[in-house]
């Protein structure tokens, strides 16, 4: 019974179709079944960098700042409130947590014009503070005390993520531990390139870890196994690959292919594979016995069974006497020499 196995073919794609027969026969004579990766996690619903919506909300923060330098607190509001449902409605920008911050700070300044907005605008400047950190203090009429301190961080884990994948917190690269003050968060994460997953995550003073909803890697997808590679005459393995059964495979120099049997973590040792038709094989054997040597065969033979008849009709046997024949001519004896 076949066992299958998954191909990860290390040489350009279009060369593939070339050395299907090495592959078809590596795999037989292994007693293997070669198949395609899985399909990898899938990406993030809107995982491309929508420009014309940063393009849409940094236009609604400057009508905003606008709006509030006229005192027109209405317009001011409802642009700070559209700019904000387009920041939740795409967490998959990589500056998301900035313009939010921007976004709280401008709130909190139509909310301190308010004759009783001061407890207001503070909470939102501390969310904003989350966010970026504690920003210098602008020029105002409004007393220091309406300014926020530095928020209390504690450190906090981070789960959900894989060791390959990559975090981004609050716009900046981190790892799975970070030091976090209580609030609303913006997180991404990418693997291999690929946005996996985006949103806003609420930490609370409380808690010591959070888990992300991020999509694990399935098991012999290229995500798992693509990274698995040859280097210095060994087969190396993806780290922390999950696949059973896998086989690295490249184009050989010349002809064939090399080839490498892994589970897991593990590697076999590279063989070289070179498939040879039946029919070449055939040949190949005609030839170890030379063709003049077959007619040498054969032709001894007729003469052997050519003797073989004349001794059976007596050719080879010896004449009981010998007779001469005489020819007679002009009166004269003359024996010839003609005997039959």
């Amino acid at each position: 019974m076949s066992q299958t196995a998954v191909l990860v073919w290390l040489s350009a794609a279009s060369a593939l179709p070339t050395f299907r027969a090495d592959l078809d026969g590596y795999a037989q004579s292994r007693l293997l079944r070669l198949e395609a990766p899985r399909e990898n996690a899938p990406a993030f619903h809107a995982a491309a960098y929508a420009p014309d919506v940063v393009s849409q909300i940094e236009i609604l923060l400057e009508e905003a700042r606008s709006a509030t330098a006229s005192l027109e607190q209405s317009r001011a509001l409802s642009a700070l409130e559209h700019a904000e449902r387009l920041l939740r409605d795409h967490p998959e920008l990589p500056q998301a947590a900035w313009l939010m911050a921007e976004e709280l700070e401008l709130m909190a300044e139509v909310e301190s014009s308010a004759p009783d907005g001061a407890g207001a605008a503070m909470t939102l400047r501390r969310r904003a503070a989350v966010l970026e950190g504690i920003r210098a203090t602008p020029f105002s009429d409004h007393p220091a005390s309406d300014e926020p301190r530095t928020p209390i961080r504690h450190a906090l884990t981070i789960e959900g993520i894989e060791p390959d994948d990559v975090l981004e917190w609050d716009g900046e690269r981190a790892s799975t531990e970070v030091s976090v003050a209580a609030g609303e968060h913006h997180a991404r994460v990418s693997r291999h390139g690929r946005l996996l997953w985006a949103g806003w995550v609420t930490v609370a003073e409380s808690d010591a870890s959070v888990r992300l909803a991020v999509t694990a890697t399935p098991p012999c997808s290229p995500d798992d196994i693509g990274a698995g590679r040859f280097e210095n005459g060994r087969a190396v393995p993806a780290s922390h690959a999950r696949c059973e059964s896998y086989v690295l495979a490249r184009r050989h120099a010349g002809s064939g292919i090399e080839a490498a049997l892994c589970s897991k973590e593990s590697c076999g040792n590279i063989v070289f594979y070179r498939y040879v038709p039946a029919h070449a094989a055939t040949v190949t054997s005609e030839r170890t016995w030379p063709r003049w040597a077959t007619y040498t065969i054969v032709a001894a033979a007729g003469v052997l069974a050519t003797g073989v008849v004349l001794w059976r009709t007596g050719a080879f046997d010896k004449p009981a006497s010998q007779t001469t024949t005489v020819w007679t001519y002009m009166g004269q004896e003359k024996p010839m020499g003609f005997g039959f």
